[in-house]
């Protein structure tokens, strides 16, 4: 028998929350993240993984490319996960340059088990976690909105929330 997945878009009905900007040291944001996401998502250092860290030094516009990903445990079923993706230049005289940075949040509960251990679990669902999973949905997605204001105050600019 199958898993039972769900799985939800934090940011919906976008795919992923952007931030653009264009000025003063855009790569500021790569000395500053990881304590960012481990204050504003409120995890441990673990949780937060450095995928990818691309640097261009050929030209005097250096692009970079980061990606972080963290996995924030809700309860033994829950996990809600934030990718936040940085890419742009900055110029190695002037330190100007722009960069957009992408937060892709998500929400997802897997149950694993027999037929009987599913049988119980969709009661239990039922009966009381849909209320919640539904709570703990809201409760990440608004880690998610400080997520982004977090980040464009870093810059000083001010994003729009997403509801």
């Amino acid at each position: 028998m199958r898993d039972i997945i769900f799985e939800d878009n934090l940011s919906y009905p976008r795919e992923k929350e952007i931030i653009k900007f264009q000025g003063e040291e855009p790569f500021r944001l790569y000395s500053q993240m990881n304590k960012l996401l481990k204050d504003v998502l409120e995890v441990m250092g673990k949780d937060v993984n450095e995928m990818k860290l691309k640097w261009d030094a050929t030209t005097p516009d250096k692009s970079f490319y980061v990606k972080w990903s963290v996995k924030r445990k809700i309860d033994a079923w829950t996990n809600s996960f934030y990718d936040v993706i940085a890419q742009g230049k900055q110029n190695s005289q002037t330190r100007k340059g722009d960069i957009i940075i992408a937060i892709v949040p998500s929400f997802r509960t897997e149950i694993k088990g027999g037929f009987l251990q599913k049988t119980f679990w969709w009661i239990y669902y039922f009966v009381y976690y849909k209320k919640k999973r539904s709570r703990d949905f809201y409760y990440a997605k608004n880690l998610a909105n400080k997520l982004k204001t977090t980040i464009a105050n870093l810059y000083g600019i001010k994003p729009m929330e997403s509801v």
